[in-house]
């Protein structure tokens, strides 16, 4: 029996990428295709609307991650990675048809007719274990489809927002060499950016803490880890108070930006286009500013 569209039912997880994932994989092995997949803490209940709680399982997600891998290949893994830590609340359910699309095309792929099997590797190694390069492409580069257009551009605002993080980020040092930052993204991108800064800081110890979404990464001796903070009290983290030449830093460092601009060719709405406002309140240089 063909898989129904379920109008009565949303899936709920916890947020995380392996919930989602985890979401996926029930509707598959259910055979339902649900209306919604929401996180829990956003949903907001359609009329008649049965909401379906899914329990996060790190088997199923790494099921469903190695399915990603065999039908998207590592660009489409990425690219659904990226949207799935949109704040946008469509996003989960735009990963999830995109996710059901993927695996159709791959599970139709002809390989025994198709006219490049001599010379494909995928096709020599295993059919059922790796992704097809046509199938890839398309999935890649055919945005105006439906199923992938909600995706690419949810991907691309993600990507858009792990540069802004990138860019405008400031740490300051305090007391035991311990370097922190906070930070407000518009998306849950600190998963997709600890690696850039615990490559440049090495063995320094760091925290990048998202006060949007109550996550902190902390890097020690070159590895890190993502730490959940909704659970602790006020929502923060306790920290050792500022080095004694930070105060002193932060000064030298605003003199600095001052002296580099030009006033006859300052253009704030510019400004504000290449730095967003919502971010100036953890930019050191313009704190403070109207």
């Amino acid at each position: 029996m063909a898989d129904e569209v379920y109008d009565s039912i949303a899936y709920l997880y916890d947020g995380t990428l392996e919930g989602l994932f985890t979401a996926v994989f029930c509707a598959f092995e259910r055979h339902e295709v649900p209306a919604d997949i929401c996180r829990a803490d956003t949903y907001q209940p359609r009329l008649a609307q049965t909401a379906v709680t899914i329990d996060t399982s790190l088997q199923k997600a790494d099921r469903v991650r190695a399915g990603i891998f065999r039908a998207c290949g590592r660009r489409g893994y990425r690219r659904i990675r990226r949207a799935a830590l949109s704040d946008d609340p469509a996003a989960p359910t735009a990963v999830y048809q995109f996710i059901a699309y993927a695996m159709a095309e791959n599970a139709k792929r002809p390989c025994s007719r198709c006219p490049r099997r001599g010379t494909c590797r995928s096709a020599f190694a295993s059919p059922k274990l790796t992704s097809c390069p046509k199938v890839v492409g398309r999935l890649i580069d055919d945005v105006a489809n439906p199923a992938i257009k909600p995706v690419h551009k949810l991907s691309v605002a993600v990507n858009r927002e792990c540069e802004h993080m990138r860019q405008f980020i400031r740490f300051q040092e305090l007391e035991g060499g311990l370097f922190y930052a906070r930070c407000n993204p518009s998306a849950n991108v600190v998963p997709l950016i600890m690696d850039h800064f615990a490559e440049r800081f090495n063995v320094q110890p760091f925290i990048i803490y998202d006060e949007a979404h109550s996550i902190a990464g902390i890097s020690e001796g070159g590895n890190w880890q993502l730490v959940n903070t909704r659970d602790w009290p006020d929502h923060e983290l306790r920290l050792p108070p500022a080095a004694a030449d930070e105060a002193v830093m932060a000064d030298a460092w605003r003199r600095f930006y001052r002296a580099l601009s030009v006033n006859c060719r300052y253009n704030p709405e510019l400004r504000r286009h290449f730095m967003p406002k919502r971010l100036w309140k953890n930019i050191t240089e313009v704190q403070g500013e109207a």
